[in-house]
């Protein structure tokens, strides 16, 4: 098998790779797009595909929002003009209220901006306001006052730094009396634990107000995720696993056309006939990588845990480098008995032999079963996860490996249980 892709990738070589990489990498539910646009450049390449795939699903509103205000601000003079370009809904809402009252003045408008630019696609804002206070010319003091004003925006809580703020900038949502309004305040505030307000004769009417809270505060402007597109299955056949290429969801590629003897057009023909040697080669690529996969995993895809594995374990067998596997795999998913899985998820380190997938497998299982009203600090899954599997592992990667799964800290846990419990 080395010996084999060694020949395959020397024959890439003699390929363009600035074709090749950008393949390779391309997660399947982007390929037909990315296909479309290089066939867009070429009369002799020809796609065709059953599959429909968004138009532009592949960007985040965040950076097409970006690039409208890029695209206006090369093509205009006037800050107002370039308003109706943005297409996303959540920007697009945020940038019809910079006007008066709320931002009166042209810098207090300018900053807005800005800070617009820094909120991601969840409605939280993530820049500095250092950073920005610079590119406007005025200080940090003036910029968080603007973004105080987000307060007063909609979507309600859009423009906070975090959900604890997005509650109480939601609160200007609700028509409350200033008795209701400072109960709400005090308990967001102090969300570790709401045993003490559970006396206050407006608990009942504070708690109806929780209910309403969002997390994060644009989830109603989130798109959806696109179709987790698998690249293979894996299946057990007759005591046997089996790999079977995913061949409906790719794009069927064509080279049209007869030899030309203008440059151009040579150039143009020889690069069609690149990319379809080339996307047959990721296909292959991506099969013999699940091949490697099938062998270092096997106890896995029979319902076991996986085995430690590195990038460079398969780099070596198959003869490419780690690079080459790392962008192979980026964004591709294989379909099991099990369910789908990323590629990537199948690599995992080791610590003293225990796999971080198997760690991190542990934490999800631990959480998902703590005492709501006590939630697992980082120190009590530090000693959980060493007992539970006898090995030294420092606290602050339990800690990193929480963060990577999207586990809230144990404070924040315990405010989301109490929520979901009013």
């Amino acid at each position: 098998m080395k010996q084999n892709f060694e020949l395959k990738q020397k024959q890439t070589q003699h390929l363009s790779m600035k074709l090749w990489l950008p393949l390779l990498q391309c997660p399947l539910h982007e390929l037909e797009n990315h296909l479309r646009t290089l066939a867009d450049e070429n009369p002799y390449l020809e796609v065709n595909s059953g599959l429909e795939i968004p138009e532009g699903s592949s960007r985040s509103a965040h950076e097409a929002y970006l690039d409208s205000r890029n695209h206006a601000y090369r093509s205009s003079n006037d800050p107002g003009d370039w308003v109706s370009i943005a297409t996303q809904s959540l920007y697009e809402k945020l940038e019809e209220q910079i006007d008066e009252p709320l931002f009166p003045t042209p810098i207090s408008q300018t900053i807005a901006r800005q800070i617009v630019s820094n909120i991601d696609d969840a409605g939280y804002f993530e820049g500095e306001v250092e950073e920005i206070a610079q590119h406007c010319n005025t200080s940090p003091e003036k910029v968080e006052q603007v973004r105080q004003r987000f307060a007063y925006l909609e979507p309600y809580g859009v423009g906070a730094r975090d959900y604890r703020e997005s509650f109480l900038f939601q609160l200007n949502g609700f028509d409350l009396d200033e008795e209701l309004e400072q109960l709400l305040k005090e308990m967001i505030e102090h969300f570790e634990s709401l045993q003490p307000f559970l006396s206050h004769p407006r608990f009942h009417e504070a708690k109806m107000v929780l209910r309403h809270l969002r997390n994060p505060p644009a989830i109603m402007y989130l798109p959806s995720e696109p179709p987790v597109l698998p690249d293979l299955s894996v299946r057990i056949e007759e005591g046997e696993l089996t790999i079977e290429m995913n061949q409906t969801a790719y794009p069927d590629l064509r080279v049209t056309g007869m030899e030309k003897e203008e440059s151009f057009a040579r150039r143009k023909l020889a690069e069609a006939r690149d990319l379809v040697r080339l996307l047959d080669l990721r296909k292959k690529t991506l099969y013999n990588i699940t091949l490697v996969l099938i062998e270092k995993q096997y106890d896995f895809f029979r319902g076991a845990s996986l085995e430690p594995l590195r990038l460079a374990d398969v780099a070596r067998e198959l003869g490419f480098a780690e690079s080459t596997i790392s962008r192979a795999i980026s964004g591709k998913y294989i379909r099991t008995e099990q369910g789908i899985y990323a590629l990537k998820d199948l690599f995992s380190n080791a610590v003293e032999e225990v796999s971080t997938s198997a760690i991190k497998r542990y934490l999800q299982e631990i959480v998902s079963s703590e005492p709501r009203e006590n939630p697992y600090n980082d120190t009590r899954l530090h000693s959980m996860v060493q007992e539970h599997f006898g090995i030294e592992i420092g606290r602050r990667s339990i800690a990193k490996y929480r963060r990577t799964l999207n586990i809230p800290s144990a404070k924040e846990r315990r405010f989301l249980y109490q929520i979901e419990e009013l």
